[in-house]
């Protein structure tokens, strides 16, 4: 009996042993570097955990496990684990393959694969690796409320389809006005039935709103930038000048609140603004422009939070949205992010003409 203890005691050695020795073998993976930009603003949803080395599966999820995450744009996450939700910071590293987001534990995971449709990360356990599965899910199938707050959705896309994009924008908003010409002209007739003396009036707002097609449509817009902090943090900061010459600005605080102004822009000052922002090359820029240190991707993470900053300007077939992670200087006087100063010259002519 006390041999066959023995035995089974040097055959458990054994095989400690040479699992050991086959763990010490598993390399570390170094992936390819993403682009940040391809996680902002998506959702996903938790399928299962597979066993990096050997693709086996160790858990699945189920009607008993449902785990949702979300990448936001200010670089905060939010996730949601059986009706329980969390928030925290996320971040990529300097390589652009890793992400720093908390979970269970594990606070740096390897970005094994990111397409429009899954995500795999991976993190390591002792000599072993293992890969939480995701698909990506629209907004309305995943258990996340839209901040009030929530600064407005600008889809990044490549030049190729923007240009593609605005012929069929511009297409739906011909046609948009053509139907309220007709609409107004139909309230018009009804309206000169019953009071003959708002004639003129009517062929006044006839003229006014008879669609001009030799006009380049145009709309720029700027939204976030700075940092969230200080006495009274700033939780909404967007601007937006529209085809029609309207002007609208939405500001608001912590303490004061939503404030919301509005104003008419001359045409002339419209095309003057465009032709300043095409001489200083702005549809030449690159799309997004991020931490190139390590000294800039450990200060995303720290307060006050920096808030990314986009600009899209739109001008007949062109159209380009640059988003810069961190603009402009913190606290400490300190620029992180090189982008072109020219981009600096075009918010101020923008802030210029709405009056700031």
């Amino acid at each position: 009996m006390r041999l066959r203890k023995y035995i089974v005691l040097f055959v458990a050695i054994l095989l400690a042993g040479l699992l050991h020795a086959q763990q010490d073998s598993i390399p570390v993976r170094a992936y390819p570097p993403i682009d940040d930009g391809n996680l902002i603003e998506t959702k996903w949803k938790y399928t299962y955990t597979a066993h990096a080395e050997t693709n086996s599966v160790v858990h699945k999820a189920d009607a008993s496990y449902a785990y949702y995450l979300h990448f936001r744009h200010d670089y905060t996450f939010e996730h949601y684990l059986n009706g329980r939700k969390a928030s925290g910071p996320w971040v990529l590293n300097e390589a652009q393959n890793e992400i720093f987001y908390k979970f269970r534990n594990i606070r740096w995971w390897r970005i094994a694969e990111l397409s429009s449709r899954t995500l795999v990360m991976e993190f390591s356990l002792g000599k072993a690796s293992y890969q939480y599965h995701f698909i990506r899910v629209k907004d309305e199938d995943a258990p996340f409320v839209k901040r009030a707050n929530e600064l407005p959705d600008i889809d990044v896309i490549s030049k190729d389809k923007a240009i593609a994009k605005a012929n069929v924008d511009a297409i739906r908003e011909t046609d948009r006005r053509n139907r309220e010409v007709r609409r107004q002209k139909r309230r018009a007739r009804r309206a000169a039935k019953r009071e003959k003396k708002k004639v003129r009036q009517e062929d006044r707002f006839e003229r006014r709103y008879q669609p001009e097609e030799s006009i380049t449509f145009i709309e720029i817009a700027v939204i976030g930038g700075g940092y969230y902090g200080g006495l009274d943090p700033v939780i909404k900061d967007f601007t937006i000048i529209r085809n029609s010459g309207k002007l609208v600005k939405e500001y608001e605080t912590v303490e004061r609140g939503l404030v919301k102004t509005s104003k008419d822009i001359e045409r002339e000052e419209m095309e003057r603004l465009v032709k300043f922002i095409l001489n200083k090359k702005f549809f030449d820029y690159e799309k997004t422009y991020d931490c190139a240190s390590s000294d800039c991707a450990k200060r995303k993470g720290e307060k006050p939070t920096p808030i990314p900053l986009r600009v899209s300007v739109q001008y007949g077939s062109l159209r380009k949205v640059v988003t810069v992670s961190m603009w402009g200087y913190d606290d400490k006087r300190v620029k992180y992010v090189d982008y072109p100063a020219d981009l600096d010259l075009i918010i101020d002519g923008i802030q210029k003409l709405a009056g700031l």
